[in-house]
């Protein structure tokens, strides 16, 4: 059918759920939406604190739930880790080696479904941030240094499996001018003030810089890994307005 549309699903945690609140600025969501307009639906699937114990359990009733005869799962654009990455002691923590065969898992099932995968890794903590109104004890559950080393087993997973990946802690430490041997920011010994602060509203979600850092090289990683995914190569539903020059030409285009 000439309207039924295939789909992008965007598919993770509270950094999913979070990026169709325009309060923060730019926002990944609408902006998948935008470049894929009258292409492919993109789908939200982000479900707030959730691990990727969590995610292997749902990804079969997600694709079950947007495969149908007439429409498609294009692409899934998987973000999990910032909660796996909490420390062992914590309720949301999932082992990085079990963490990794969690991503393994949802990629075998995107690609049963005929979908293409984005891996995208764990972004940096901010500790001082992710403080305010929590008690220290709470805050000490995250290091920028676990989320590191669990956007490096995301790198890992994607080569292992050839699929694209989007390593955010590395990204957005790079945008914001760091470099290896560096002092890392956002660890509780390093200052409170620091470039994290622009680029994270809480010290854990992200704002509007973060989620541009994350979609231009989404954007990329699907250019280049997946060049039929492109927009740019990928044709709108329906004939232009100008192409319209009579009720018959669309009626046709319907059929």
């Amino acid at each position: 059918m000439s309207l039924a549309f295939d789909k992008v699903i965007l598919f993770g945690d509270s950094i999913t759920q979070y990026a169709y609140n325009q309060d923060i600025g730019f926002c990944l969501g609408p902006a998948m939406q935008n470049i894929y307009t009258r292409k492919f639906d993109v789908i939200q699937r982000g479900f707030g604190g959730y691990n990727s114990d969590h995610a292997v359990l749902m990804v079969d009733k997600i694709i079950q739930q947007e495969t149908t005869l007439t429409s498609k799962i294009k692409l899934m654009v998987v973000f999990f880790g910032t909660n796996d990455s909490v420390i062992p002691e914590a309720t949301q923590h999932v082992p990085i080696l079990r963490y990794k065969d969690n991503l393994r898992k949802i990629v075998s099932s995107a690609e049963q479904a005929g979908a293409r995968v984005v891996i995208v890794g764990p972004g940096p903590y901010n500790h001082h941030q992710w403080i305010i109104g929590r008690n220290e004890e709470r805050a000490a559950e995250r290091t920028t240094l676990r989320a590191r080393e669990y956007c490096d087993a995301a790198i890992e997973v994607a080569k292992e499996l050839n699929v694209a990946v989007v390593p955010m802690w590395h990204l957005i430490m790079a945008d914001l001018g760091w470099k290896e041997g560096d002092p890392v920011h956002g660890l509780a010994e390093l200052p409170a003030e620091n470039p994290l602060t622009s680029y994270l509203n809480d010290g854990l979600h992200y704002f509007g810089k973060a989620y541009l850092v994350e979609f231009e090289n989404v954007i990329r990683a699907i250019k280049e890994s997946y060049p039929e995914l492109d927009p740019a190569s990928v044709s709108e539903k329906l004939p232009t307005w100008d192409k319209l020059t009579s009720p018959d030409v669309l009626k046709s285009a319907l059929e």
